[in-house]
Parts: structure tokens; sequence; C-alpha cells
């Protein structure tokens, strides 16, 4: 499950746990159809899940349903699933919902969204090779896909899980099991979409823009805290949710605290909220405060409060809001670490921009490390087409150098510097729409993916 999502949406690394089986015909007002998996369970020999995600981004529209499947019958499932629901302690509840993770995996997605292209909503395109998509419906400015991943991560759970014999399987016969059933539910899915009744999707979550944010709560030394002291100075504050727990809220924690900095400069600045599995008492406090140390964190920081209202809505980590002096929500949240879209999210709001008008699709790229000795930065149009003579800057700290794409869209630039370069497009070709967002590189010799729109 972990690897499908990483691969698709890899700016937005939501929390999940343990789908539900697939029951009978639901509608799903967010995809904006009904669909019945009961014959598809049926057919196959292991167990075959939903995994609803519901609305990922609101402007633009995306929403997005993982189908699940693992490779273990659906008797199995179920009862360790009612163990998870019934274990009292974390740590055995994480034990279990990793056996199930270990052997189970998304083969499919579904997405609809009214964005320009699937790139537009943070998925890699062209699609890495071994994935195929399918678009199965259009109304308006919406269009539905199907999107089949490979097999080949739960192949290798299945030979994973047998060495460590935790579970009694036959490694070559689940093989075979997983094979016929990928191709099963690819063609069975299809089938299904295709015949849909398709209506608009519903986006039924506001964010909660407009309410107020309100708690009291502690810090992590046990001393009492209100939202209303934490924002009543700040023109606009970023209320950051995080736990020790979360790679990505690591990932992004040091430079939560270079933003912290300059959005001080602006009468702003940043809150953070931690959750944890247990308690933030004795050695998980002293956890927490050893993260922090690490990686500078300068802004303050509380326990998050029981049974929040809104926080206990959240169900990916890190997700951010951002509030006025009164705690007043004014935009949607932003799931996932999305370093580049925290401060210009705040400059719109200063300036007096709706909540709509805040970017929600992360405008950077995915970089992949290539072995080619050089930084390249390959443009395609939205059919995955290459675009000539766009005019790429590579820049660094000091210095900028430009390139022009050649025909097969690839800008090169060779320095012998390996490190981290912002990415900018200064001109596109005619035809093409400009954009001023910005890329980075990896700290390797890497590419760089973008997609430019076509003009008008």
């Amino acid at each position: 499950m972990r690897r499908f999502i990483a691969m698709l949406l890899a700016a937005l690394m939501l929390l999940s746990g343990v789908s539900a089986l697939a029951g009978s015909e639901t509608f799903y007002e967010e995809m904006g159809f009904a669909l019945d998996m009961d014959d598809i369970q049926g057919q196959a020999q292991n167990c075959v899940a939903l995994q609803r995600y519901g609305v990922l981004m609101h402007a633009p529209f995306a929403a997005m349903m993982i189908v699940m499947y693992y490779a273990l019958p659906v008797e199995t499932v179920r009862s360790v699933e009612a163990e998870i629901a019934k274990a009292e302690d974390d740590a055995e509840k994480a034990m279990l919902t990793n056996r199930l993770q270990m052997m189970g995996d998304g083969v499919g997605a579904i997405i609809v969204t009214n964005a320009g292209s699937l790139a537009d909503i943070g998925i890699e395109w062209p699609l890495p090779e071994g994935y195929g998509v399918t678009e199965f419906g259009a109304a308006g400015d919406y269009r539905w896909y199907y999107i089949s991943s490979p097999t080949d991560a739960l192949l290798d759970a299945v030979d994973e899980v047998a060495e460590a014999g935790e579970m009694e399987i036959d490694p070559e016969a689940t093989k075979q099991a997983v094979l016929a059933d990928a191709e099963m539910i690819r063609a069975g899915m299809l089938k299904k979409l295709n015949a849909a009744q398709l209506s608009e999707p519903v986006d039924n979550d506001t964010g909660h823009v407009g309410e107020v944010l309100s708690f009291e709560t502690t810090d992590l030394d046990g001393n009492p805290v209100s939202s209303a002291d934490l924002f009543k100075d700040n023109k606009i504050t970023m209320v950051n949710l995080w736990g020790t727990w979360c790679v990505n809220c690591m990932d992004e924690m040091a430079d939560l605290a270079a933003l912290h900095t300059r959005l001080q400069a602006k009468g702003c600045g940043v809150v953070g909220v931690e959750y944890e599995g247990q308690p933030i008492e004795g050695a998980v406090a002293d956890k927490a405060r050893e993260v922090m140390a690490q990686y500078g964190t300068n802004y303050p920081n509380v326990v998050i409060p029981e049974d929040h209202p809104i926080f206990g809505e959240v169900t990916g980590y890190p997700t951010s809001f951002f509030v006025d002096s009164d705690g007043r929500i004014l935009t949607f949240p932003i799931a996932g670490a999305a370093v580049e879209l925290y401060e210009p999210t705040v400059d719109k709001l200063l300036v007096g921009e709706s909540a709509e008008a805040v970017p929600e699709a992360l405008p950077e790229a995915e970089a992949t490390a290539n072995d080619s000795g050089a930084y390249r930065v390959i443009v395609r149009d939205a059919d995955g087409n290459p675009v000539k003579g766009v005019v790429v800057q590579l820049c660094d700290d000091t210095t900028c150098a430009l390139q022009k794409t050649k025909a097969d869209g690839v800008a090169t630039f060779e320095t012998e510097a390996q490190k981290v370069y912002e990415v900018h497009v200064l001109k596109a070709p005619e035809g093409y729409a400009a954009t001023d967002a910005v890329y980075k590189t990896l700290d390797t010799f890497s590419d760089v993916n973008i997609t430019l729109d076509k003009a008008g």
C-alpha cells in the first residue's frame, strides 16, 4: 500500500489504516459514481478491498481511492482486522497492521480530477514502466482515470514473508494467485467503471475554513498553553501537526525552523502540535525534545489536545492549518510535507487572497537520480510530448546557468558540484503557458521532470 501511494502521489504522504473489505454497491459522492466489488472479490483467490482516500485537493479538485489487494485469504484478513480492532496496546496494533501491510499493496487507483492533467495533481508523468492508465469517463471539466500498477512489490513481499517465517504460506502458489488475481481485478474494474453512471463529484469538505481553531493544552514540559496566547501576536500562524514517528515530519523540521525565522520578520509564525501514540511524557517527551534540538526547532510546540473536533479529523501527518490572530482558519489544510507551499500561502493570505486562491498542488516536479554525470531538466506537455526551446535556469546560492531544451525536451547542465539546485523556467516557447514554479534537483546528478500546459 505505501509503495503504491508513494509512487503515485509522492507529495501527499497520507497515513492510512487497514481498509474495510468492499461490500455491496456504494455511492461515493466525492468520486461521482457507485461501485460494487462483491463479484470481483468472489472471483479472487485472495482478498480485495477499497482504500478510500476521498478528496485530496480542492482547487484543483482531485479525489482518489486505491484498489487494495492482500496476498492472503479473505478470512485471514478479516481475522487480523478483528485483532487490530480489539488490540489495546499500540505496539500490538502496529505489529498486526504491519503484518497485513507486508502482504498488501495497491493494484489499481481510481482518480477523478478537474485539473488539466494527472501531472498537475502530483503524479509522475509519463507513468513509470509497468503502470497503465485508462481514462474511463469525462464530463465537463472532470476526467475519471483508472491506473493499474505492476505486481512486483507484492511478489517481492511474498518472498520476504516466506523467508521471515512469520506466516505459513506457499510462496509459489501465492505468487501464481497474485498474478491471476491482479489481471482479473484490472479487467473487472475497467468493465465496471466503463459501465458506471458518472455524476459531478461533490466536495463536502470545507476544511473548516471560517471556523475558529481553539484549544487548551500543555507544552512538552506540562505547562498550560492556550491557542489564544499562541495566535494573538501573529498576523498569520501556521499550525503544523507532527509526530516523532512520522518520517515526512522529520524531513521538513529543519526547514520549518528557517521558515519560522522568515515569518517572524513578517509578523507571523509557526506553532507545532505533536501527536504520539502514547502519552507525551517521560521518555516520549524526552525523544520529542531530542528531535527538536536536532533540527533546531525555534517555534512553540504543544501536545495535541484530546478529542479535538478539528485535529481529530486529521488522517495524514504532517498536516498544516493557517489561522489569523483570532484563530480563524483561513485555508484548506495542506496535507503532507510541502515546505515550498507554506510561505507562498502565508504571503497570499497577508495580502487578502481567499482560501480558494491558495495553491494546493505541489509545483515541484519529482526529481530522480541519474548516472549521466549531469543534471537534466526534462520538459513535456500534458500529453507526454517533449517541448523544444524552453529556456531553463539552474541556480545555486551565487550563480545561475542557462540552457534551452533540445528536440527531445532535455536541457543538460554539466557541473562538478553535486548539490541541490533550483530550476526555473524563464521562457516558454510559443503555444505554451509560462510558469513561475520553482523546482529542485536532488543533491546528486538527477533529472527534474516538468510539465508545461498549452497556452489558452
